[in-house]
């Protein structure tokens, strides 16, 4: 029989017996419920699974953002830049390799959703999202980003407070970079929006994966927006110059460049 603890953690916890269930995954109980008719069961998992792996998901996100104000504050920020690069291009010989067959902006919005939701984005912390289409490009909008703005906000399902406050204290940049869209205070985490979506692939292809509408460091309350452009061409020349880049003469025509 399934046992759900709401209070010891301020959250849904699983307290089945050890032995005999607690081992079974919520996933495999969740469908079991559904198929028995288990109506109330099955509506109490589904519940729980929306927070079942929030925890780790977290965790994990603010694991990086400490590893990242560490790196800043012992070997100086501006070496975020190659750490930041050093990662994506250890990734990008499976991470590129699983978006091969994006060929339009609709798909690799459609995929770059999936992450946002997956990343518990927007109210409640439920993967909540605003979507719309506009005439020359797709708009994506969190309100908060499930990583970096639940973190610059703080926690909605655990109550906990701002990373950046204390007793995180994690960093931001101190300087304006054109890696951190020549802004400053912006956060070390929120970094990897600019370097590995706009910076390194302009670099590759001359066009953005996905481009940040705009971050304001002062203001975390602002929703994310994300932005994808049906046609390159038509990329504004600002989101080059933020970045230290110059828009190439005739917009690259690369994955993900046609509606």
């Amino acid at each position: 029989m399934l046992k759900i603890d709401r209070d010891l953690l301020g959250r849904p916890l699983r307290v089945d017996e050890p032995v005999e269930e607690l081992g079974i995954s919520s996933y495999d109980r969740l469908r079991e419920a559904v198929k028995a008719g288990d109506t109330k069961t099955a509506l109490d998992l589904i519940d729980y699974v929306q927070v079942e792996g929030k925890g780790l998901h977290d965790l994990y996100c603010d694991w990086v953002y400490g590893l990242l104000t560490w790196i800043a504050d012992n070997c100086g920020e501006e070496r975020l830049l190659d750490v930041l690069k050093m990662t994506k291009q250890t990734i990008s010989a499976v991470f590129l390799d699983q978006l091969k067959n994006l060929k339009t902006k609709k798909q690799l919005l459609q995929w770059y959703t999936e992450q946002m939701r997956a990343h518990r984005s927007g109210p409640g912390e439920t993967g909540k999202l605003t979507v719309r289409e506009e005439e020359d490009r797709f708009v994506l909008s969190c309100d908060p980003c499930g990583a970096g703005g639940r973190m610059r906000r703080g926690g909605e399902v655990d109550g906990s407070p701002a990373r950046t406050k204390p007793p995180f204290n994690l960093g931001t940049t101190k300087k304006a970079y054109p890696w951190s869209w020549g802004k400053k205070n912006v956060s070390y985490y929120c970094l990897h929006c600019s370097v590995w979506h706009e910076l390194m692939a302009m670099q590759a292809t001359g066009v953005p994966t996905r481009l940040v509408e705009e971050y304001d460091p002062d203001n975390p309350d602002k929703p994310c927006t994300l932005l994808f452009y049906k046609d390159p061409a038509k990329i504004p020349e600002m989101y080059y110059r933020r970045v230290g880049l110059t828009k190439p003469a005739t917009g690259a025509q690369k994955p993900g460049g046609t509606k």
